[in-house]
């Protein structure tokens, strides 16, 4: 008679020739919904938009079957050119001052009390939970000709400035957005480092500015890129706060796509310039986290 299998050890089902069958893994299970999700949610709309995108537009049936590179050609032009600079320019300084603003507000909340820090984390996420639109009234009334500023400084008896319809309207409303997806990375990141790492420093003479360049800065470097990466990904490609905040004859990359869909109907050309915003946004991507992976080897081979 065969001998029982050992106690603790599962035998897979056998086959004819006396080979089992291997279950599937459960990584497999796990991830299967998600890269369902990916490719009919993602790349399949993906794929469509980059299809379109060398497709010769018509005005009476939006795309002739016929193939061309025009659509990726007049990005050259002046005009848009002006357009992408001015998009990456706005959500370079979008995220220069979230990063600005998010350290202090991370290292608080990293290193304050629990009860303090869920009253924090709470008023950090709670405009998450407004509408988009809302938020931009609300700085279009703080903002405006007749708003609470220049209100202000008409009450010191100063002139009232241009604030609303301009470039710094602009970065006020996104950094207002975004300014939680560069926090929270940051607060994660910071939690991580031992408090006896600042601690000692100060035993060691150092003060807040050598602590925060010598230690705080370099151990949370994985957050600040992550923070990063989402606010100018997402700031790039806003929509809202540029449409209603901003100079109506100088736009971002999200607002002339808009118009090529639903006002003017050219979906080649606003498939092209959707596709290379993309292109863009993940050079970017892979660059920043390339310089980082380098730097992270440099730091372990000293």
């Amino acid at each position: 008679m065969a001998s029982d299998p050992t106690p603790g050890f599962e035998v897979g089902p056998q086959l004819e020739s006396g080979s089992t069958v291997r279950a599937p893994p459960v990584w497999a299970f796990l991830t299967g919904p998600y890269a369902l999700f990916l490719v009919f949610l993602l790349i399949v709309p993906l794929a469509n938009v980059a299809l379109f995108s060398i497709h010769r537009y018509s005005p009476t049936r939006v795309a002739l079957p016929e193939l061309t590179f025009d659509n990726y050609r007049k990005i050259a032009d002046l005009y848009y050119l002006r357009l992408f600079a001015r998009t990456l320019r706005l959500g370079l300084i979008t995220t220069l001052i979230c990063a600005l603003l998010g350290y202090p507000l991370a290292y608080w909340l990293a290193r304050t009390r629990p009860r303090l820090q869920a009253v924090g984390l709470f008023l950090l996420i709670m405009p998450l939970m407004v509408s988009a639109v809302i938020r931009v009234f609300g700085w279009i009334v703080i903002l405006g000709r007749k708003g609470l500023v220049n209100e202000a400084l008409a009450a010191l008896g100063l002139e009232p400035v241009r604030l609303l319809y301009t470039d710094t309207a602009v970065v006020i409303g996104l950094v207002n957005v975004f300014l939680p997806f560069m926090a929270l990375p940051l607060m994660v990141a910071i939690e991580r480092i031992p408090s006896n790492l600042e601690e000692a420093a100060q035993n060691l003479g150092a003060n807040w500015h050598q602590m925060f360049r010598r230690i705080i800065l370099p151990l949370s470097l994985p957050g600040l890129i992550s923070g990063s990466l989402l606010v100018y990904s997402i700031s790039i490609s806003a929509f809202v706060t540029p449409a209603l905040m901003g100079n109506s004859r100088e736009r971002m990359a999200a607002q002339q796509i808009y118009d090529e869909v639903l006002v003017s109907f050219n979906w080649p050309s606003a498939s092209s310039l959707a596709l290379t915003l993309v292109l863009l946004t993940l050079a970017l991507a892979f660059s920043a986290l390339y310089v980082t992976r380098r730097a992270g080897r440099l730091e372990r081979g000293r």
